[in-house]
């Protein structure tokens, strides 16, 4: 051990003969470890609050999507979709056909969102699961039939056990050619299909999402056969997307856009950012305020061990060295808070992710308790910059020692 590293130790645990430097010290610490154990528990609650929101854009969002950089749509004859589809890492990959429409039932009416879709697609998203009416099912009775969610059925009027009743919904959209004409039959398509079922997954899912065989969608849109929206792709693993997304690129080409999860919903994406980066900040500068009774307490040390500074100086000291030693005490300081703190944040977190003992209230439906998810990284950043901030407070107050043994004002 060092000289000045060891002075700074032995001054870090001694007695000092002014007892206010004890308890300024003490105070210094308590608020260096709370502040600490807040910014680790408010990151831990943000990362579970942002992997429910991640696990709620994933019921209605794919892993990874292809879609045209210029087109609404697309030929999937255009890219390599049967190289793509023998890729060792994917699991599933479903064609998708989406527009918006106007459907009607009996005298009501809806704006809904139509996804064409082929078997394939349960493999991407296990909506099968959710149903709550009738079945996830495209045929029934022998004819094509969609799906509603539970939303759009109530708000056309469906009623209890329709499907048995070979319910038929119209689903009617402009044509793509023509002239604008007051004859519906002229301005619009208008197709009928049976009602199989309904789905309740997240609130805008279930409130305009209608799903119908792919080749439908098509007939209705006037649409070609291999003509897609996008293209979905599931992975055998989340640990692949990375890679999958890097090869995918290369075999569609410039012309296409591979996204994952966040680069589909870029707005959550900047919102996710924006308030953790926020979040940082502001604790950040409470850690610092906090840092101002370490100085303070810096300041009554130096003032209490003048002799001592004046002794180191005849022995031969350097200014260098008694610099460091009380870098190195006030440093101690913002090290074993920032330890104390991380301590108690841990535990906190790990308390509420066992035991959800925190609820969010009753009408809360995704979660009842407040999300947790402890991240190493987090840990580790959070120490970093407690020490840092630590450091940089105590370097400007032990900048202004002399060998004057007077603080320099």
């Amino acid at each position: 051990m060092n000289l000045p590293l060891y002075v700074a130790w032995r001054y870090f645990f001694s007695k000092k003969k002014l007892k206010v430097i004890n308890i300024i010290s003490l105070i210094s610490l308590i608020g260096i470890a709370i502040t600490t154990m807040a910014l680790l528990v408010v990151i831990s609650v943000f990362n579970g609050f942002t992997s429910v929101g991640t696990k709620i854009l994933s019921s209605s969002n794919p892993p990874l999507l292809i879609e045209a950089k210029k087109n609404k749509v697309f030929s999937i004859d255009s890219i390599p979709y049967n190289k793509i589809k023998s890729l060792n890492n994917i699991y599933a990959i479903s064609p998708i056909l989406k527009e918006n429409a106007l459907i009607s039932f009996g005298e009501s009416q809806g704006l809904v969102l139509m996804k064409g879709i082929d078997e394939s697609y349960l493999k991407i998203n296990s909506i099968d699961t959710s149903i709550v009416y009738g079945k996830f099912s495209l045929s029934n009775f022998g004819s094509d039939a969609c799906v509603l969610g539970i939303g759009v059925a109530a708000k056309i009027g469906i009623p209890n056990n329709a499907e048995r009743m070979g319910a038929i919904i119209q689903f009617i959209v402009p044509k793509r050619e023509g002239r604008i004409s007051i004859s519906q039959e002229e301005s619009f398509n208008n197709k009928d299909i049976l009602y199989s079922g309904s789905f309740q997954m997240d609130a805008q899912m279930d409130e305009d999402n209608v799903f119908l065989p792919i080749s439908f969608v098509r007939e209705l849109l006037d649409y070609n056969n291999n003509e897609v929206s996008s293209v979905f792709i599931r992975p055998k693993s989340e640990n692949d997307i990375p890679k999958l997304k890097s090869e995918i690129k290369d075999l569609v080409g410039e012309n296409y856009e591979v996204k994952d999860i966040f680069e589909q919903e870029p707005i959550y994406q900047k919102v996710v950012k924006v308030e953790r980066l926020g979040v940082y900040v502001i604790l950040s500068f409470i850690i610092f305020i906090a840092t101002f009774n370490v100085m303070g307490s810096l300041s009554l040390l130096i003032m209490d061990k003048k002799k001592d500074i004046l002794i180191l100086r005849s022995m031969g000291a350097r200014l260098f060295s008694v610099r460091a030693i009380y870098f190195l005490n006030g440093l101690m300081l913002s090290f074993v808070g920032a330890i104390i703190g991380l301590a108690l944040g841990i535990g906190i977190c790990l308390v509420q992710q066992e035991f959800g003992i925190i609820k969010m209230g009753s009408g809360i439906l995704v979660v009842d308790a407040f999300p947790i998810e402890l991240r190493l990284l987090d840990i580790l950043s959070i120490f970093l910059l407690v020490l840092s901030i630590g450091a940089i407070s105590v370097g400007i107050m032990v900048g202004r020692i002399k060998f004057d043994n007077k603080i320099n004002q």
